[in-house]
């Protein structure tokens, strides 16, 4: 009866990790869409822009998960944030801090990259592309939760 349990959470557990996969490759999708929209890139300029731009969102990525990493890895689950030790969150700060430095020097990175490829007024489109794109998705988001 013990392996059944184990069995159908384990099913359970892969499904939903299944689905959060499956949600986050449709996010990335409508990304890539909407960026390729908004820029309106020559096959040429694609073929240099795309290997360019998704380093730069892996290397991304990386940062903020190992941001979330080291907040789990401190913050009890359920401890608020008012009841965090001062050393704590001084180790926050200079964590967020060091964060916000490696995405500039990330960015700084892929602008000169980009400028070979791409003029710098598409330059310019992708930095508010991005920035539509993140409002669009908080947007998705708020509209969700009224629903539920």
């Amino acid at each position: 009866m013990k392996k059944v349990f184990t069995l159908l959470f384990v099913f359970g557990y892969l499904t939903m990790m299944a689905q959060t996969n499956d949600r986050l490759e449709r996010i990335k999708a409508f990304k890539v869409a909407f960026i390729t929209e908004k820029l309106d890139l020559t096959t040429k300029e694609a073929q240099g822009f795309w290997p360019i731009y998704n380093k730069y969102s892996d290397e991304s990525e990386k940062i903020r998960d190992n941001q979330r990493a080291e907040y789990r890895q401190n913050v009890k689950r359920g401890e608020k944030l008012d009841d965090l030790a001062d050393e704590v969150s001084e180790k926050f700060v200079a964590s967020f801090l060091s964060a916000e430095e490696a995405q500039l020097q990330l960015k700084k990175k892929l602008v000169k990259d980009l400028k070979s490829i791409i003029s710098s007024k598409k330059v310019w489109r992708l930095i508010r592309a991005e920035d539509e794109f993140k409002q669009k998705m908080i947007e998705e988001y708020k509209k969700r939760r009224e629903k539920n």
